[in-house]
């Protein structure tokens, strides 16, 4: 578990809200349920920073990584509703769970409040430097060629980076077998070491991989390429048509906090949004910022749990 407490340094200049009263009157914890260095602990620590400044309150950063972000969901679930105790994760820990997990500690939908959908971001096609392959074609070619030999790695079952895979081997027909880690840092690492055939993973974090040059980008799975890497192309270029949507990156409440908090979260993140520096990172890492209110969070993820459970069946992972 690492923490890091971020205070308000002249980031932003604060606006004044009035939908809570005196909240927030004391510090915030923000908790990351995964390791730190992927991609919700790149942008939970920037928004974390800069909310921070606004709220002119510490924001602490609490990862909470395990189970594939069930352990710090099921934190937040459990603390107590007055906007002192808030969730930063990706879909893996709601829309993706709900498609796959039938004994959840929590209620992905009755047991959080959501606050505001931050944003998505792509996720890229990865493979050792050493391997013989060039682009996802030729990857295809090979992986066909070795059978049932392929492997691919996951933070863990029903991540992103678990799904995007095997949304893959659906729209490819290539074989491979999925191999869960504690983290994507541990399955890079095995990639990197001829450990694994491929594995998908955010374009936040793939980017510094491939920057190693111990990996190779073969693809993204956005609807454009990426600014910093150009010659990169997108799965739909190479002809891989897709299922899964893109998902998000937000944050949530525990359910039973007062809506003027709620509020008043949504509106001070929707300006931090706008900020030039955490402008400047969305553009960095290829993520396309959302905001906007708490309902319209809420509707994107019932609409991504609907998709999501369609890769499910279509893959036939058993449900857990």
């Amino acid at each position: 578990m690492k923490r890091r407490q971020f205070t308000a340094l002249g980031l932003l200049a604060a606006a004044p809200l009035a939908f809570a009263g005196t909240y927030p009157d004391r510090p915030i914890t923000f908790v990351l349920p995964f390791p730190a260095g992927g991609s919700v602990d790149v942008f939970g620590r920037a928004v974390a920073q800069h909310l921070a400044a606004y709220l002119k309150q510490p924001v602490v950063v609490d990862n909470r990584a395990g189970a594939g972000g069930i352990i710090g969901a099921t934190m937040v679930a459990k603390a107590k509703g007055d906007g002192y105790t808030l969730l930063l994760s990706s879909s893996s820990t709601h829309s993706l769970a709900a498609a796959l997990k039938t004994n959840l500690p929590y209620d992905p939908e009755k047991d959080f409040a959501p606050i505001i959908d931050l944003g998505y971001g792509a996720s890229a096609l990865l493979v050792a430097d050493s391997l013989p392959v060039r682009t996802a074609p030729e990857l295809v070619a090979y992986m066909k060629q070795r059978g049932d030999q392929n492997t691919f790695g996951s933070a863990g079952i029903g991540t992103i980076a678990h799904l995007s895979a095997e949304d893959f081997k659906l729209s490819t027909g290539v074989q491979a077998t999925h191999i869960p880690y504690k983290g994507t840092s541990l399955a890079v690492q095995d990639l990197a070491a001829g450990r694994l055939t491929f594995l998908f993973d955010s374009t936040v974090s793939a980017q510094g991989h491939v920057r190693t040059g111990r990996i190779r980008m073969l693809a993204v799975t956005g609807s454009s390429r990426l600014a910093a890497m150009p010659d990169v192309p997108t799965m739909a270029e190479v002809g891989i048509k897709r299922l899964n949507p893109d998902g998000y990156f937000g944050i949530w409440a525990p359910a039973g906090t007062p809506r003027g908090v709620v509020l008043q979260l949504n509106a001070a993140l929707n300006d931090v949004l706008k900020s030039p520096e955490m402008v400047a990172l969305f553009q960095q890492q290829s993520v396309t910022a959302r905001g906007g209110t708490p309902e319209a969070f809420a509707d994107r993820i019932a609409k991504d749990t609907v998709q999501w459970r369609a890769v499910v069946k279509r893959a036939n992972i058993p449900l857990d």
